[in-house]
């Protein structure tokens, strides 16, 4: 399963989120949910868990950054 996010091209705007096994099934699925025909439909798969990763990395940094500057040991 990928993660996508399906925009209306009308108004440019996201009208879901979630998880299909591709693009087009996730313009289908948000067609039937919103009432939009599924050709104003347009899915962009995007990697959660990567950038999820990469933020909680970063916030262990600071983190550490902030201890070690105020003298606190983690």
């Amino acid at each position: 399963m990928k993660t996508f996010i399906v925009y209306d091209l009308d108004s440019k705007m996201p009208v879901a989120v979630g998880e299909q096994v591709s693009a087009e099934t996730a313009r289908y699925c948000a067609s039937v949910v919103t009432g939009t025909f599924h050709t104003n439909l347009f899915a962009e798969e995007i990697e959660v868990r990567a950038k999820c990763e990469r933020f909680l990395d970063c916030q262990i940094r600071n983190k550490s950054t902030r201890n070690q500057l105020h003298g606190n040991n983690i």
